[in-house]
Protein backbone atom coordinates (compact mmCIF):
# COMPACT_ATOMS: atom_id res chain seq x y z
CA UNK A 1 0.00 0.00 0.00
CA UNK A 2 1.58 3.34 -1.17
CA UNK A 3 1.51 6.14 1.65
CA UNK A 4 1.62 9.73 0.05
CA UNK A 5 3.87 11.80 2.82
CA UNK A 6 4.20 15.64 2.08
CA UNK A 7 6.47 17.58 5.06
CA UNK A 8 8.64 20.67 4.23
CA UNK A 9 11.35 19.96 7.24
CA UNK A 10 13.48 17.58 5.57
CA UNK A 11 14.59 16.00 8.54
CA UNK A 12 11.72 15.20 9.67
CA UNK A 13 10.29 13.58 6.28
CA UNK A 14 13.57 11.73 6.39
CA UNK A 15 12.82 10.28 9.82
CA UNK A 16 8.88 9.62 9.13
CA UNK A 17 9.47 7.89 5.40
CA UNK A 18 12.51 5.67 7.18
CA UNK A 19 10.55 4.30 9.84
CA UNK A 20 7.65 4.01 7.34
CA UNK A 21 10.06 1.56 5.64
CA UNK A 22 11.39 0.03 8.63
CA UNK A 23 7.75 -1.35 8.86
CA UNK A 24 7.09 -2.65 5.44
CA UNK A 25 5.47 0.76 4.00
CA UNK A 26 5.56 2.11 0.39
CA UNK A 27 6.19 5.64 -0.06
CA UNK A 28 6.15 8.84 -2.16
CA UNK A 29 7.68 11.95 -0.12
CA UNK A 30 8.28 14.90 -0.79
CA UNK A 31 9.09 18.57 0.56
CA UNK A 32 6.48 20.65 -1.76
CA UNK A 33 3.37 19.57 -2.97
CA UNK A 34 3.65 19.38 -6.66
CA UNK A 35 5.28 16.00 -7.11
CA UNK A 36 2.34 14.92 -5.14
CA UNK A 37 -0.01 16.56 -6.93
CA UNK A 38 1.11 15.25 -10.44
CA UNK A 39 1.49 11.77 -9.29
CA UNK A 40 -2.07 11.83 -7.58
CA UNK A 41 -3.64 11.79 -11.59
CA UNK A 42 -2.05 8.41 -11.97
CA UNK A 43 -2.53 6.95 -8.07
CA UNK A 44 -4.70 6.91 -5.43
CA UNK A 45 -2.60 6.52 -2.18
CA UNK A 46 -3.95 4.55 0.91
CA UNK A 47 -2.76 7.27 3.28
CA UNK A 48 -1.92 10.97 2.98
CA UNK A 49 0.69 12.45 5.66
CA UNK A 50 0.30 15.80 6.51
CA UNK A 51 1.84 18.81 8.69
CA UNK A 52 -0.99 19.37 11.04
CA UNK A 53 -0.20 23.42 10.25
CA UNK A 54 1.09 25.10 7.43
CA UNK A 55 4.06 27.88 7.93
CA UNK A 56 2.95 30.61 5.58
CA UNK A 57 0.31 31.06 2.34
CA UNK A 58 2.48 29.12 -0.09
CA UNK A 59 2.69 26.03 1.94
CA UNK A 60 -1.48 26.33 2.97
CA UNK A 61 -1.99 26.76 -0.98
CA UNK A 62 0.30 23.50 -1.78
CA UNK A 63 -1.70 21.70 1.03
CA UNK A 64 -4.99 22.70 -0.59
CA UNK A 65 -4.26 21.65 -4.00
CA UNK A 66 -2.80 18.20 -2.79
CA UNK A 67 -6.21 17.63 -0.71
CA UNK A 68 -8.32 18.56 -3.75
CA UNK A 69 -6.12 16.29 -5.87
CA UNK A 70 -7.23 13.61 -3.21
CA UNK A 71 -10.59 13.95 -1.51
CA UNK A 72 -11.42 10.96 -0.24
CA UNK A 73 -7.73 10.09 0.70
CA UNK A 74 -7.79 9.31 4.59
CA UNK A 75 -5.21 11.92 6.29
CA UNK A 76 -2.61 11.69 9.33
CA UNK A 77 -2.08 15.14 10.43
CA UNK A 78 1.40 15.28 11.78
CA UNK A 79 2.41 18.00 14.58
CA UNK A 80 4.80 20.05 15.48
CA UNK A 81 8.14 17.47 16.18
CA UNK A 82 12.28 17.67 15.19
CA UNK A 83 13.32 15.07 12.71
CA UNK A 84 15.78 13.44 15.86
CA UNK A 85 12.44 13.08 18.45
CA UNK A 86 12.86 9.32 17.87
CA UNK A 87 9.36 8.80 20.52
CA UNK A 88 7.03 11.58 18.58
CA UNK A 89 8.28 10.12 15.50
CA UNK A 90 7.38 6.81 15.70
CA UNK A 91 3.98 7.83 17.42
CA UNK A 92 3.03 9.31 14.16
CA UNK A 93 4.10 6.22 12.24
CA UNK A 94 1.68 4.07 14.51
CA UNK A 95 -1.28 6.67 13.65
CA UNK A 96 -0.43 5.70 9.56
CA UNK A 97 -0.43 1.83 10.19
CA UNK A 98 -3.82 2.42 12.36
CA UNK A 99 -5.07 4.64 9.27
CA UNK A 100 -4.05 2.10 7.11
CA UNK A 101 -5.48 -0.94 9.03
CA UNK A 102 -8.92 0.46 8.88
CA UNK A 103 -8.88 1.87 5.23
CA UNK A 104 -9.59 -2.40 5.29
CA UNK A 105 -13.18 -2.94 5.86
CA UNK A 106 -13.57 -6.00 7.51
CA UNK A 107 -16.51 -7.02 5.34
CA UNK A 108 -14.71 -5.97 2.06
CA UNK A 109 -14.80 -8.27 -1.27
CA UNK A 110 -13.35 -8.01 -4.40
CA UNK A 111 -15.60 -8.82 -7.40
CA UNK A 112 -17.40 -12.03 -7.50
CA UNK A 113 -15.05 -14.54 -9.54
CA UNK A 114 -11.25 -13.20 -9.29
CA UNK A 115 -10.33 -15.49 -6.22
CA UNK A 116 -9.11 -12.54 -4.31
CA UNK A 117 -10.53 -12.39 -0.45
CA UNK A 118 -10.16 -9.35 1.82
CA UNK A 119 -11.31 -9.65 5.47
CA UNK A 120 -10.14 -8.65 9.18
CA UNK A 121 -7.60 -11.08 11.38
CA UNK A 122 -10.28 -9.90 14.22
CA UNK A 123 -13.08 -12.28 12.82
CA UNK A 124 -10.92 -14.66 11.06
CA UNK A 125 -7.01 -15.29 13.27
CA UNK A 126 -4.60 -15.62 10.50
CA UNK A 127 -3.92 -20.01 11.79
CA UNK A 128 -7.98 -20.13 10.37
CA UNK A 129 -6.95 -18.19 7.47
CA UNK A 130 -3.93 -20.15 6.44
CA UNK A 131 -5.56 -23.79 6.98
CA UNK A 132 -8.37 -22.57 4.37
CA UNK A 133 -6.13 -21.75 1.85
CA UNK A 134 -4.16 -24.86 2.18
CA UNK A 135 -7.45 -27.17 2.21
CA UNK A 136 -8.13 -24.92 -1.62
CA UNK A 137 -4.68 -25.01 -2.36
CA UNK A 138 -4.30 -21.91 -3.32
CA UNK A 139 -1.57 -20.28 -5.20
CA UNK A 140 -0.71 -17.13 -4.50
CA UNK A 141 0.32 -13.71 -2.17
CA UNK A 142 -1.45 -13.17 1.26
CA UNK A 143 -1.21 -9.52 2.00
CA UNK A 144 -1.00 -8.44 6.24
CA UNK A 145 -1.30 -5.18 7.74
CA UNK A 146 -1.02 -4.72 11.08
CA UNK A 147 -0.59 -1.68 13.53
CA UNK A 148 3.36 -3.48 13.56
CA UNK A 149 3.53 -2.91 9.65
CA UNK A 150 2.66 -4.91 6.54
CA UNK A 151 3.80 -8.36 5.65
CA UNK A 152 3.14 -11.01 2.74
CA UNK A 153 3.33 -14.53 3.09
CA UNK A 154 2.94 -16.61 -0.76
CA UNK A 155 1.69 -20.06 -1.07
CA UNK A 156 2.10 -22.44 -3.49
CA UNK A 157 -0.23 -24.94 -3.71
CA UNK A 158 -1.68 -24.21 -0.14
CA UNK A 159 1.82 -24.53 1.08
CA UNK A 160 3.65 -21.70 3.00
CA UNK A 161 6.97 -21.21 0.91
CA UNK A 162 7.95 -17.55 2.03
CA UNK A 163 7.30 -14.60 3.58
CA UNK A 164 8.44 -11.22 4.67
CA UNK A 165 7.45 -8.60 7.63
CA UNK A 166 9.22 -5.50 8.36
CA UNK A 167 12.84 -6.50 8.30
CA UNK A 168 12.52 -10.66 8.71
CA UNK A 169 11.70 -12.70 6.76
CA UNK A 170 11.38 -16.46 6.11
CA UNK A 171 10.01 -18.77 8.75
CA UNK A 172 11.15 -15.42 11.60
CA UNK A 173 8.39 -13.51 9.79
CA UNK A 174 5.59 -16.16 9.45
CA UNK A 175 5.82 -16.68 13.30
CA UNK A 176 5.69 -12.63 14.41
CA UNK A 177 2.66 -12.77 11.62
CA UNK A 178 0.91 -15.47 13.59
CA UNK A 179 1.51 -13.14 16.56
CA UNK A 180 -0.49 -10.51 15.39
CA UNK A 181 -3.91 -10.64 16.97
CA UNK A 182 -5.31 -7.81 14.84
CA UNK A 183 -4.98 -6.32 11.06
CA UNK A 184 -6.48 -6.12 7.66
CA UNK A 185 -5.27 -9.31 5.14
CA UNK A 186 -6.06 -9.49 0.90
CA UNK A 187 -5.30 -12.99 -0.89
CA UNK A 188 -4.76 -12.37 -4.36
CA UNK A 189 -3.97 -15.35 -6.72
CA UNK A 190 -1.27 -15.54 -8.47
CA UNK A 191 1.80 -17.55 -10.64
CA UNK A 192 4.03 -19.59 -8.03
CA UNK A 193 6.82 -17.69 -6.09
CA UNK A 194 10.22 -18.11 -7.49
CA UNK A 195 11.90 -17.93 -4.19
CA UNK A 196 11.14 -20.74 -1.79
CA UNK A 197 12.43 -20.15 2.15
CA UNK A 198 10.74 -22.09 4.05
CA UNK A 199 10.26 -25.78 3.06
CA UNK A 200 8.08 -27.12 6.43
CA UNK A 201 4.47 -28.26 5.71
CA UNK A 202 2.06 -25.89 7.00
CA UNK A 203 0.93 -28.41 9.63
CA UNK A 204 4.40 -28.13 11.16
CA UNK A 205 4.41 -24.17 10.50
CA UNK A 206 0.83 -23.44 12.57
CA UNK A 207 1.75 -25.70 15.36
CA UNK A 208 5.64 -24.84 15.76
CA UNK A 209 4.66 -21.30 14.85
CA UNK A 210 1.66 -20.98 17.52
CA UNK A 211 4.06 -22.67 20.00
CA UNK A 212 6.74 -20.11 19.82
CA UNK A 213 4.11 -17.43 19.82
CA UNK A 214 3.30 -18.44 23.41
CA UNK A 215 7.15 -18.62 24.30
CA UNK A 216 7.55 -15.40 22.63
CA UNK A 217 5.11 -13.98 24.93
CA UNK A 218 6.22 -15.41 28.07
CA UNK A 219 10.36 -14.87 27.51
CA UNK A 220 8.65 -10.97 27.42
CA UNK A 221 6.61 -10.59 30.12
CA UNK A 222 9.65 -12.24 32.02
CA UNK A 223 12.16 -9.58 30.98
CA UNK A 224 9.69 -7.31 32.04
CA UNK A 225 9.80 -5.21 28.83
CA UNK A 226 7.49 -2.24 27.88
CA UNK A 227 7.89 0.37 25.29
CA UNK A 228 9.47 2.90 26.86
CA UNK A 229 12.08 0.29 27.93
CA UNK A 230 15.57 -0.48 25.69
CA UNK A 231 18.39 -2.92 26.80
CA UNK A 232 21.78 -1.82 27.12
CA UNK A 233 24.47 -4.81 27.83
CA UNK A 234 26.61 -4.31 30.83
CA UNK A 235 28.68 -7.10 31.91
CA UNK A 236 31.43 -7.16 33.99
CA UNK A 237 33.74 -9.54 31.79
CA UNK A 238 32.00 -10.51 28.29
CA UNK A 239 33.41 -13.98 28.70
CA UNK A 240 30.55 -14.94 30.92
CA UNK A 241 28.38 -15.05 27.92
CA UNK A 242 30.81 -17.51 26.52
CA UNK A 243 29.30 -20.62 28.17
CA UNK A 244 26.23 -19.45 27.25
CA UNK A 245 26.16 -20.16 23.14
CA UNK A 246 26.88 -18.26 19.87
CA UNK A 247 23.28 -16.73 20.08
CA UNK A 248 23.82 -14.83 23.80
CA UNK A 249 27.90 -13.79 22.21
CA UNK A 250 25.90 -12.16 19.46
CA UNK A 251 23.28 -10.56 21.64
CA UNK A 252 26.48 -9.29 24.00
CA UNK A 253 28.03 -7.98 20.90
CA UNK A 254 25.20 -6.40 19.66
CA UNK A 255 24.47 -4.68 22.90
CA UNK A 256 27.53 -2.88 23.67
CA UNK A 257 25.29 0.07 22.53
CA UNK A 258 21.67 0.18 24.09
CA UNK A 259 19.30 -0.53 21.77
CA UNK A 260 15.77 -1.02 21.79
CA UNK A 261 14.31 -4.72 21.79
CA UNK A 262 12.38 -4.70 18.77
CA UNK A 263 15.41 -3.67 16.75
CA UNK A 264 17.90 -5.85 18.10
CA UNK A 265 15.44 -8.92 17.20
CA UNK A 266 15.03 -7.32 13.53
CA UNK A 267 19.18 -7.40 12.99
CA UNK A 268 20.10 -10.58 14.09
CA UNK A 269 19.90 -13.50 12.22
CA UNK A 270 17.95 -15.74 14.72
CA UNK A 271 14.37 -16.30 15.45
CA UNK A 272 13.08 -14.02 18.16
CA UNK A 273 12.49 -17.07 20.71
CA UNK A 274 16.36 -17.62 20.54
CA UNK A 275 17.27 -14.19 21.09
CA UNK A 276 14.67 -13.63 23.84
CA UNK A 277 16.03 -17.35 25.00
CA UNK A 278 19.78 -15.32 25.43
CA UNK A 279 18.50 -12.15 26.80
CA UNK A 280 16.92 -13.93 29.47
CA UNK A 281 19.93 -16.02 30.34
CA UNK A 282 21.99 -13.26 30.11
CA UNK A 283 19.31 -11.37 32.48
CA UNK A 284 19.55 -14.32 35.09
CA UNK A 285 23.65 -13.16 35.15
CA UNK A 286 22.95 -9.55 36.45
CA UNK A 287 24.23 -8.72 32.54
CA UNK A 288 21.52 -6.73 31.11
CA UNK A 289 20.64 -2.92 31.99
CA UNK A 290 17.69 -1.63 31.52
CA UNK A 291 17.38 2.27 30.46
CA UNK A 292 14.79 4.23 29.14
CA UNK A 293 14.77 5.77 25.85
CA UNK A 294 15.01 9.12 26.83
CA UNK A 295 18.10 9.10 28.96
CA UNK A 296 19.40 6.67 25.95
CA UNK A 297 21.85 10.18 24.94
CA UNK A 298 22.37 12.73 27.90
CA UNK A 299 23.65 15.74 27.46
CA UNK A 300 25.97 17.35 30.00
CA UNK A 301 24.37 20.53 30.51
CA UNK A 302 21.12 23.02 29.16
CA UNK A 303 22.32 25.50 26.21
CA UNK A 304 23.14 27.98 29.56
CA UNK A 305 25.49 25.56 31.80
CA UNK A 306 27.00 24.62 27.75
CA UNK A 307 28.19 27.99 27.91
CA UNK A 308 29.70 27.81 31.55
CA UNK A 309 31.62 24.58 30.73
CA UNK A 310 33.03 25.74 27.34
CA UNK A 311 34.39 28.53 29.05
CA UNK A 312 35.95 26.75 31.79
CA UNK A 313 37.50 24.28 29.72
CA UNK A 314 38.53 26.71 27.48
CA UNK A 315 40.56 28.47 30.16
CA UNK A 316 42.16 25.57 32.10
CA UNK A 317 44.01 24.55 28.86
CA UNK A 318 47.47 23.98 30.13
CA UNK A 319 50.06 26.54 28.39
CA UNK A 320 52.28 25.29 26.18
CA UNK A 321 49.67 22.44 24.89
CA UNK A 322 47.46 23.29 21.73
CA UNK A 323 44.76 21.27 20.63
CA UNK A 324 41.71 20.00 22.90
CA UNK A 325 41.99 19.99 26.63
CA UNK A 326 42.34 16.41 27.92
CA UNK A 327 40.79 14.88 31.24
CA UNK A 328 42.21 11.68 32.09
CA UNK A 329 39.36 9.02 34.20
CA UNK A 330 40.99 6.36 36.33
CA UNK A 331 39.69 3.12 37.65
CA UNK A 332 39.70 -0.07 37.95
CA UNK A 333 39.05 -2.75 34.53
CA UNK A 334 35.62 -3.08 35.43
CA UNK A 335 34.54 0.79 35.96
CA UNK A 336 36.90 1.47 33.01
CA UNK A 337 34.60 -1.00 30.35
CA UNK A 338 31.72 0.43 32.21
CA UNK A 339 32.42 3.90 31.40
CA UNK A 340 33.51 3.88 27.96
CA UNK A 341 30.12 2.34 26.89
CA UNK A 342 28.19 5.33 28.65
CA UNK A 343 31.31 7.89 26.95
CA UNK A 344 29.95 6.98 23.67
CA UNK A 345 26.50 7.20 24.76
CA UNK A 346 26.48 11.35 25.62
CA UNK A 347 24.91 13.67 23.02
CA UNK A 348 27.81 15.64 22.91
CA UNK A 349 30.42 12.71 22.64
CA UNK A 350 32.36 11.82 19.41
CA UNK A 351 34.29 8.86 19.37
CA UNK A 352 38.07 9.19 20.12
CA UNK A 353 41.30 8.65 18.39
CA UNK A 354 41.44 5.04 19.61
CA UNK A 355 37.76 3.90 19.28
CA UNK A 356 37.20 1.94 15.80
CA UNK A 357 38.96 -0.82 13.80
CA UNK A 358 40.19 -3.75 15.97
CA UNK A 359 38.47 -3.20 19.50
CA UNK A 360 39.66 -4.76 22.65
CA UNK A 361 37.86 -4.42 25.86
CA UNK A 362 41.08 -5.08 27.91
CA UNK A 363 42.73 -2.03 26.58
CA UNK A 364 44.78 -0.38 29.84
CA UNK A 365 44.45 3.04 28.35
CA UNK A 366 42.32 4.39 25.39
CA UNK A 367 41.23 8.12 23.93
CA UNK A 368 37.82 7.38 24.08
CA UNK A 369 35.72 10.18 23.43
CA UNK A 370 36.06 13.82 22.14
CA UNK A 371 33.30 15.90 23.68
CA UNK A 372 32.44 19.20 21.90
CA UNK A 373 31.20 21.99 23.81
CA UNK A 374 30.69 23.92 20.88
CA UNK A 375 32.28 27.15 19.22
CA UNK A 376 35.70 25.21 18.43
CA UNK A 377 36.21 24.24 22.39
CA UNK A 378 36.41 20.15 22.47
CA UNK A 379 37.43 17.91 25.61
CA UNK A 380 39.06 14.80 24.87
CA UNK A 381 38.88 12.03 27.34
CA UNK A 382 41.19 9.55 28.31
CA UNK A 383 40.14 6.07 30.10
CA UNK A 384 42.91 4.43 32.13
CA UNK A 385 43.04 1.26 33.82
CA UNK A 386 44.57 1.79 37.34
CA UNK A 387 47.36 -0.80 37.02
CA UNK A 388 50.36 -0.86 38.95
CA UNK A 389 52.28 -1.91 35.65
CA UNK A 390 51.48 1.29 34.03
CA UNK A 391 53.23 3.07 37.00
CA UNK A 392 56.18 3.94 34.88
CA UNK A 393 54.22 5.78 31.91
CA UNK A 394 51.58 7.62 34.24
CA UNK A 395 53.71 10.65 33.88
CA UNK A 396 53.60 10.66 30.14
CA UNK A 397 49.43 9.72 30.32
CA UNK A 398 48.76 12.52 32.48
CA UNK A 399 51.13 15.27 31.93
CA UNK A 400 49.30 18.42 30.63
CA UNK A 401 45.74 17.18 31.79
CA UNK A 402 43.35 19.17 33.19
CA UNK A 403 43.14 17.24 35.13
CA UNK A 404 42.49 13.31 36.57
CA UNK A 405 38.97 12.15 37.61
CA UNK A 406 38.97 8.66 39.74
CA UNK A 407 35.90 6.09 39.89
CA UNK A 408 37.45 3.98 42.31
CA UNK A 409 39.67 4.15 45.20
CA UNK A 410 42.93 4.88 43.67
CA UNK A 411 46.28 3.05 43.63
CA UNK A 412 49.03 4.44 46.16
CA UNK A 413 51.38 4.61 43.06
CA UNK A 414 48.63 6.52 41.05
CA UNK A 415 48.47 8.71 43.73
CA UNK A 416 51.76 9.66 44.73
CA UNK A 417 52.22 9.91 40.63
CA UNK A 418 49.36 13.00 40.98
CA UNK A 419 50.54 14.44 43.95
CA UNK A 420 54.27 14.80 42.17
CA UNK A 421 52.88 16.40 38.85
CA UNK A 422 50.60 18.59 41.23
CA UNK A 423 47.74 17.75 39.13
CA UNK A 424 44.26 17.96 39.87
CA UNK A 425 42.66 14.66 41.75
CA UNK A 426 38.72 14.72 41.59
CA UNK A 427 36.62 11.78 43.57
CA UNK A 428 33.82 10.81 40.54
CA UNK A 429 31.54 10.40 43.93
CA UNK A 430 32.26 13.54 45.29
CA UNK A 431 30.32 15.56 42.16
CA UNK A 432 27.61 13.09 41.70
CA UNK A 433 26.30 13.04 45.28
CA UNK A 434 29.03 14.19 48.03
CA UNK A 435 26.33 12.74 50.79
CA UNK A 436 26.73 8.83 49.57
CA UNK A 437 30.73 8.51 49.27
CA UNK A 438 30.57 5.01 50.43
CA UNK A 439 27.90 3.69 47.62
CA UNK A 440 28.93 1.96 44.61
CA UNK A 441 29.30 4.58 41.63
CA UNK A 442 27.55 3.62 38.96
CA UNK A 443 29.68 4.12 35.65
CA UNK A 444 27.65 2.54 33.17
CA UNK A 445 24.92 4.84 33.28
CA UNK A 446 25.34 7.66 30.62
CA UNK A 447 23.78 10.18 33.22
CA UNK A 448 26.14 9.41 35.66
CA UNK A 449 28.89 9.99 33.56
CA UNK A 450 27.87 13.51 32.08
CA UNK A 451 27.55 14.89 35.79
CA UNK A 452 31.20 13.34 36.60
CA UNK A 453 31.94 15.31 33.24
CA UNK A 454 30.18 18.23 34.68
CA UNK A 455 31.21 18.59 38.25
CA UNK A 456 34.73 18.16 37.22
CA UNK A 457 35.12 20.64 34.74
CA UNK A 458 33.21 22.66 37.05
CA UNK A 459 35.55 21.85 40.33
CA UNK A 460 38.03 22.47 38.54
CA UNK A 461 37.83 25.74 37.09
CA UNK A 462 36.39 26.91 40.29
CA UNK A 463 39.54 25.78 41.51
Amino acid sequence: MQVFVLHPDLDVLAALVGRMRDRGLSTLHAAEAAPLVERASKERPAVLVLPESAEDVSTAAELAALRSALPDVPEVLVPPLRGDDDVACAKVVDVVMSALVASQAADERAPHGTGEVRGDLAQIPLPDLLQLLSMGRKTGTLTVSTSGGAGELHLAEGEVVDAMYRRADGMKAVVRLLGEPEGAFHFAPDATPGLRRIFEPISSILMEGTRQVDEIKRRREALGMIAAQTIAFQIDDPALAEPLGPTARDVARSLGSARPLDDLLDDLPYGDLALLDALVALDATGALRRLPIGELRPSLAGPEGMVVLRGLARRMRPRGYRGPGRLVLVGAMRSIRLVRQALSRLAESMPGADVGGELTVDRLVESTAMILLGEAVSLDVVTVVDREELAPALPMIVNGAIGVVVLDRPSQSLASILEELEIALVDARSVVDPMEFEEPLDAGDPATVAAILRGAIEGMGEA
